[in-house]
């Protein structure tokens, strides 16, 4: 009962911003029939193109290529949200921060919210399909879904904050995250399957590329790749040392981003 009391306000928080976070979505759907199903539907046709397109090999059917890359291109769109997205939060949200009456960390929060809203309608998408499609993909593994929604949660906040803070000192470095995202797209396993990196340029990357081994978690957790501790292990490790950096630089700069307008 004690530890309900103590949670009750930062749940009843995240409801009252996911709630926001679907009338803003709402609104910037407005207009159209389908409405905030247009973010899933556009996962789902960009994903099926890419799993057309780029399929090269035969050494795993259409359909299971097609959810390897459903599941890694809705995640790859909340990791790309998450450095693309906080580029300017400080800078262009402050009045709606003191509006809303937030704190620093408050601003973040709802943000990363807004963030896990769309991921979520996406993974509605493809949990719908696999049930639909492939039931018994789904095992014990789901279990781990929990974590792994922890996991990326806290992730993201630390490095939307590093991000920004970055980019506070440094404009210029707005424009060359933006671009670096979408280089990070194309030489991350969103599209192309890791399992057929055996050498080369495409090996080193799985191996060197952080972004590899978070986009591998979402298949774990629903049967699409094989269970694999080491990526789960060297997620843990990164995600561990950003959000290190991220609370040591919110300490030294908390005082002077809340007085930056």
């Amino acid at each position: 009962m004690l530890i309900w009391k103590s949670l009750r306000p930062y749940a009843s928080g995240f409801v009252r911003f996911l709630h926001i976070s679907y009338i803003e979505a709402k609104a910037q759907n407005r207009g159209s029939h389908l409405g905030i199903l247009w973010i899933p539907l556009s996962s789902l046709m960009f994903s099926a193109m890419l799993a057309l397109v780029f399929r090269h090999s035969d050494s795993m059917p259409l359909t299971d290529f097609f959810f390897y890359v459903l599941a890694g291109y809705i995640f790859w769109s909340f990791i790309s949200d998450t450095l693309t997205g906080s580029t300017d939060v400080v800078q262009n949200r402050f009045e709606f921060a003191v509006h809303n009456n937030l704190t620093l960390l408050g601003l973040f929060g709802k943000l990363l919210i807004d963030r896990m809203f769309e991921f979520f309608l996406n993974l509605a998408l493809l949990i719908v399909l696999l049930i639909i499609m492939q039931p018994g993909r789904i095992g014990g593994e789901v279990i781990l879904l929990m974590p792994f929604l922890a996991l990326i949660s806290i992730t993201s906040i630390s490095v939307a904050y590093l991000v920004n803070l970055l980019t506070i000192f440094y404009p210029d470095m707005k424009s060359l995250i933006r671009v670096g995202t979408r280089f990070l797209f194309f030489v991350s396993p969103v599209f192309w399957s890791a399992a057929d990196s055996v050498g080369g340029a495409r090996a080193f990357l799985v191996q060197y590329n952080p972004a590899a081994y978070f986009l591998s978690l979402p298949r774990q957790v629903f049967g699409i790749q094989p269970l694999e501790a080491t990526a789960w292990l060297i997620a843990l490790s990164l995600s561990g040392f950003l959000c290190a950096a991220a609370f040591v630089a919110y300490l030294k700069s908390r005082s002077f981003v809340r007085n930056l307008k």
